[in-house]
């Protein structure tokens, strides 16, 4: 016995009702489990409505064919209800029909709704679907696994279409990542709602609550229009120490091996991450040196005259974090930075693809694209200058001289901030390597405590 669905407006067949035991389609010639003495058609077409065998819907989505069984009920008096199984075959049948004509197209199977949103958000960063650079997809991931992978990972597709999803994830971008600039919510946001709307167009999903998501205003560490001064990574803390080895890839570059097999070369951020790592610079006080601001004394004593930093769009250079304009600081020049600078054309140091510096987010896009080809964890563009200060407090450096090379107004300020190594053993943090060799080459000798 057989009972098909009507045909909907996409014409496509929806499901099929039926008992597998129904001798009426038993093919003995081709079935493979007649072969094998286990063919499942045992009842004649006369017995079927009273047979104790379950009602099918066999139905498609996506090519997959999937069958669900629904078994007749027993009363209380343990009889058996012939037809209610029937009748729960029919109603769900209708609720495929009904599905497909609301959303016109297959019918979305609610299992696929089962999968994990974490890998497909992974997937989703890497698909073709999401146009981006390889830098910009490695930075994207770099966001997901520090700002979303932990919330939402373990969640099923079904479960972040809901609505409760939707505010959970308002609550991410505008609340707990209040602190971050819009550019980096925004990215966040899209990650979420994209793996959705992907899973929406691989019929995964039906319909996500996520499309209606604003972005707040006015977020408490955001900078204000044409303030150009906060930058995403100095909000956090947390850091790992890392050789010089990996301070000159982050220069430098590195080659990789993709998933294909192909080689290719991450690009680094250049003598930036000489500047922070050996000179404590903020990232984008690094990217706005040029070669003229590297000065000698008469006394011999070589310093960066550092009164700028470079715009958020590398268009131009602006004041220095919290200083006015021809405010800011000197800062002691190691030997070898020194020489690095000198082999080195006049004008920017560190110029952008399209403009005169580079910008703060392609320096960011690739950080966390080189950390992540290493494996190193927790690392960001404000890592190096939390590794020089902690390291010069390790080596007994006078917190008031550090927070004049740092330009913090307040020496409490470095305190607060900056923790030596071996506090940061004691407090549980896990350096991704012990301290370099080279650390008391790489501070300047005018900041050396006395052996």
């Amino acid at each position: 016995m057989s009972q098909r669905a009507a045909r909907g407006t996409n014409g496509r067949l929806q499901a099929t009702i039926l008992k597998k035991c129904d001798r009426a389609y038993h093919r003995p010639e081709t079935n493979k489990g007649c072969a094998a003495g286990t063919c499942q058609h045992t009842c004649e077409p006369a017995e079927v409505e009273r047979c104790r065998h379950a009602w099918t819907v066999r139905y498609t989505v996506n090519g997959v064919q999937r069958d669900k069984s629904f078994s007749d009920e027993m009363d209380a008096r343990k009889r058996m209800q012939y037809g209610t199984g029937l009748r729960k075959a029919q109603d769900f049948q209708l609720e495929l029909t009904r599905g497909k004509r609301a959303q016109g197209r297959t019918y979305v199977d609610p299992a696929a709704g089962n999968e994990l949103f974490g890998p497909a958000a992974e997937a989703f960063i890497m698909s073709s679907a999401l146009k981006a650079s390889a830098d910009s997809r490695a930075a994207y991931l770099s966001n997901y696994r520090t700002s979303v992978k932990k919330l939402f990972a373990g969640r099923t597709l079904a479960q972040m279409a809901t609505a409760q999803a939707s505010e959970e994830v308002a609550e991410l971008v505008n609340v707990t990542l209040a602190g971050k600039s819009t550019g980096y919510r925004r990215v966040t946001r899209m990650i979420i709602t994209g793996t959705m709307d992907a899973a929406a167009r691989a019929e995964k999903i039906g319909r996500h609550k996520l499309g209606g998501i604003n972005l707040t205003d006015g977020t408490p560490a955001q900078a204000a229009p044409g303030d150009d001064d906060a930058d995403d990574d100095e909000a956090r803390t947390g850091f790992v120490f890392i050789d010089d080895a990996t301070v000159g890839m982050l220069a430098d570059g590195t080659a990789v091996t993709g998933d294909n097999g192909r080689e290719r070369t991450l690009a680094g951020v250049g003598v930036a991450a000489w500047l922070q790592r050996t000179m404590g610079l903020r990232i984008r006080e690094a990217l706005g040196a040029e070669k003229a601001d590297f000065r000698q004394r008469r006394s011999g004593e070589r310093y960066l005259r550092l009164r700028s930093q470079a715009s958020r769009d590398g268009r131009a250079r602006v004041p220095l974090k919290h200083r006015k304009e021809g405010q800011g600081r000197n800062v002691p020049v190691p030997d070898y930075v020194w020489d690095m600078i000198a082999a080195m054309p006049d004008g920017p140091l560190c110029p952008g693809p399209r403009t005169r510096y580079m910008q703060y987010n392609t320096a960011w896009a690739r950080f966390a694209a080189i950390t992540a080809a290493l494996g190193i964890e927790g690392y960001t563009t404000h890592s190096l200058r939390h590794q020089f200060a902690s390291e010069c407090l390790d080596d007994g450096m006078n917190v008031v001289d550090l927070s004049s090379v740092l330009g913090h107004a307040d020496p409490s300020v470095t305190l607060r901030t900056y923790v030596n190594s071996q506090e940061l053993h004691q407090t549980g943090g896990k350096p991704q390597v012990s301290r370099s060799q080279s650390c008391r080459n790489s501070v300047p000798a005018v900041l050396m405590p006395a052996l």
